[in-house]
């Protein structure tokens, strides 16, 4: 077996994932112990580097992806532009939100925090992989699936965990936060609302 051969089986595995895949994963799949793959990995990283290679390989969410390299991002847009996806929404945005700061929580709290029926939209998201469900609420009644962002999400917008993204008290003020809380904590589902444009996912890569 070459002395390369573990690089080799790491880029297999990784190039077959369109997730993050941790390093205690790839070394199950790989048979190979922890300390190879840590070894395999930062020889990969440099052979897959933003000065040399046009992919690269990213830490994202605790796990490793290959994506392109964002030196090569004119060329890429440029090549996919006629298929790009729509933006995002506002409300996909707030979804998304309520989610990653709020969350694992279920669809009726997602739409008394935003004061209107979110349905549509987090149907939307969950099609596109950027909420997933996470367990659910043995409290309420039907036990209703909890939501949370996924790693798909996290990979999105190029972050390696949700504490990269800051603080929510740093976005909003104590009044707003002591809204919100009131509204988690309400037993009524907001009004019906017109329905909201679905949602649309971002580009990843």
């Amino acid at each position: 077996m070459s002395e390369r051969a573990p690089e080799h089986l790491l880029e297999a595995v990784l190039l077959v994932s369109a997730r993050p895949v941790p390093p205690a994963d790839l070394a199950s799949a790989t048979g190979l112990p922890p300390e190879a793959v840590e070894t395999a990995l930062a020889n990969l990283s440099e052979r897959y580097s933003h000065e040399t290679s046009g992919v690269v390989l990213r830490a994202v969410a605790g796990g490793y992806l290959f994506s392109t390299n964002p030196a090569c991002s004119a060329a890429v847009e440029r090549f996919r532009e006629e298929a790009r996806p729509t933006p995002l929404s506002g409300a996909a945005h707030e979804v998304l939100a309520c989610a990653l700061y709020l969350g694992p929580l279920t669809r009726g709290a997602v739409s008394r925090v935003r004061g209107v029926n979110s349905d549509a939209v987090v149907r939307n998201l969950l099609e596109r992989n950027l909420l997933a469900e996470a367990g659910a609420d043995r409290d309420a009644p039907g036990a209703p699936a909890l939501l949370a962002v996924t790693d798909e999400f996290l990979a999105a917008t190029d972050v390696a965990s949700r504490e990269d993204f800051p603080p929510l008290d740093s976005l909003v003020s104590r009044e707003e936060l002591d809204r919100v809380r009131e509204r988690l904590t309400s037993p009524e589902a907001p009004a019906e609302a017109p329905a909201e444009a679905p949602a649309a996912g971002p580009e990843t890569t």
